[in-house]
């Protein structure tokens, strides 16, 4: 009887080592899958708030400043807006290497983006005045904001990561 227990013991343990196995495949392709996708999401929000900015400063700023509403602005103005939610949620969410660097890298060129727009445009042929400064410090800003965004969540999760390390042992002052 000894015998029997003990092959049947054999036979699910190494069923259950199979199964783990198999587990771990599945987790490896859903962590590969999420940061491909991640970084698909970041790729697309970050040409999406690019491209409706770049379409705003085209509206209003092109020749000269003339800010006027029409169905054009309103469509920059609603993709900065979703642009910007899909950026928070996806710093939130962005924790894997490969996400992380294309993030970093989209928020660098982004905020290089920003130093562009934060200059006055020269005066010349066409162009009496530049734009007014709130105007280009907005557009600089909303370029920032994907940067701002990284660095808190990434802040965020690195404290909670060190918290959780150091939570149960206990803090001696002297």
């Amino acid at each position: 009887m000894g015998d029997c227990f003990g092959s049947i013991q054999a036979i699910v343990e190494g069923t259950i080592c199979l199964i783990l196995k198999e587990f771990k495949k599945v987790e490896r392709n859903h962590k590969i899958i999420r940061a491909v996708l991640l970084v698909i999401g970041w790729l697309a929000a970050s040409y999406t708030l690019f491209v409706c900015i770049f379409g705003l400063n085209w509206d209003w700023n092109f020749l000269w400043w003339s800010p006027k509403w029409s169905l054009g602005v309103i469509v920059e103005l609603s993709g900065i807006l979703i642009a910007l939610t899909a950026i928070w949620f996806l710093a939130k969410a962005s924790r894997d290497n490969a996400s992380c660097a294309i993030s970093l890298l989209v928020c660098v060129v982004l905020a290089w983006d920003a130093v562009v727009y934060a200059a006055p445009e020269s005066c010349g042929f066409l162009r009496r005045h530049p734009s007014p400064f709130w105007f280009r410090g907005g557009l600089t800003l909303l370029l920032c904001a994907p940067g701002i965004f990284w660095v808190g969540w990434t802040w965020r999760h690195l404290t909670q990561k060190r918290s959780q390390t150091h939570g149960s042992q206990p803090i001696h002052s002297d």
